[in-house]
């Protein structure tokens, strides 16, 4: 999902360049709602049971222009077999004769806002001589989806005027999921520093247990201030419920940057493996932020280092800024 938001950066540049073209994206079925509402791609194409099928249908659109923003092998050979006459990908030994304008990466960062995965992707455009220039992942909403969000806030007793704190409670995995025992002090630091807050807790299904371990390290004051029958029914729900937060706060991952790219103001913490300058992408520096063990054990790569401790002092300056 991260990816998909990532690479949609280049659309409105691209429908910028070419007024009149229609952009077809092609994803995994899976990660299609993230692209509900984008006003830059008129057509979504997704892989099939087997590359032939999936070549098959790329080869009946008659593309004239591909760019392969994945640029791996399988990918590659779609490029070369389109029929596109104009073929962009990364330049690499495996997948540069895909291609007929390979693009080779940059090491340095051109915005200290972006990160190199967008300014990667950017770069692919620069074939078709348009230049960079910031921009960043944007999640489009229905006003549907927005309103039926207001409606699941009120099932809980809450609206959008209250101080609505979401939580990126876990990971997609144990290793990119803050230790449960520090999530759980992190969430007494906010119920003590404001007592009016209303927390919501985003999790996967496949998590319910976690976060009923998670309610049994907290306080009864604590307690009181998590929503405890808050669900959403899939991605766009989640985000339309988001949209409607004064901030997120939690693990670095699919809801970190969905956040972000409603912007709402997010307080993001770093798993020891994934860096700073692969996803800390920000449209809203002056409020964003985000933590890595690094800024403060620089030579640390475990998540036990990561005391919370360490988070007080940015966690208030944050809450600060973002509730009333």
């Amino acid at each position: 999902m991260g990816d998909v938001l990532v690479t949609s950066t280049i659309l409105p540049l691209l429908k910028k360049k070419y007024p009149q073209a229609e952009i077809s994206f092609l994803l995994d079925e899976k990660h299609a709602q993230i692209l509900i509402g984008n006003p830059y791609v008129n057509h979504v194409i997704f892989f099939k049971d087997s590359m032939i099928n999936t070549l098959a249908d790329i080869k009946r659109q008659k593309f004239d222009l591909v760019i392969d923003l994945y640029s791996k092998i399988e990918t590659g050979i779609i490029t070369l077999f389109s029929g596109a006459k104009t073929r962009i990908g990364f330049l690499k030994k495996y997948t540069q004769f895909f291609y007929n304008f390979p693009v080779k990466r940059d090491k340095k960062l051109k915005s200290k806002n972006t990160t190199l995965g967008i300014e990667h992707r950017l770069l692919m455009l620069e074939p078709l001589q348009i230049q960079f220039q910031e921009v960043f992942p944007k999640v489009y909403l229905l006003e549907e989806e927005v309103n039926n969000a207001h409606k699941i806030l009120a099932e809980n007793g809450l609206s959008s005027h209250d101080n609505l704190v979401m939580i990126s409670t876990f990971g997609s995995s144990e290793e990119k999921t803050y230790p449960i025992e520090y999530m759980a002090e992190l969430l007494e630091y906010i119920a003590y520093y404001k007592p009016d807050a209303k927390i919501l807790c985003n999790y996967l299904p496949s998590q319910k247990g976690l976060f009923e371990k998670l309610l049994t390290l907290i306080s009864p004051n604590t307690k009181k201030l998590i929503i405890k029958n808050f669900d959403t029914r899939n991605l766009r729900e989640f985000a339309s419920v988001t949209s409607l937060c004064k901030c997120l706060i939690g693990n670095e991952g699919g809801a970190t940057n969905l956040s972000k790219a409603l912007d709402i103001p997010t307080f993001t913490i770093f798993s020891p493996h994934i860096q700073l300058s692969d996803w800390a992408w920000s449209s809203n520096p002056e409020m964003d932020r985000f933590l890595h063990i690094t800024n403060f054990v620089p030579d640390s790569k475990t998540y036990s280092d990561f005391k919370p401790s360490f988070l007080k002092n940015d966690l208030e300056e944050f809450l600060d800024k973002t509730l009333v």
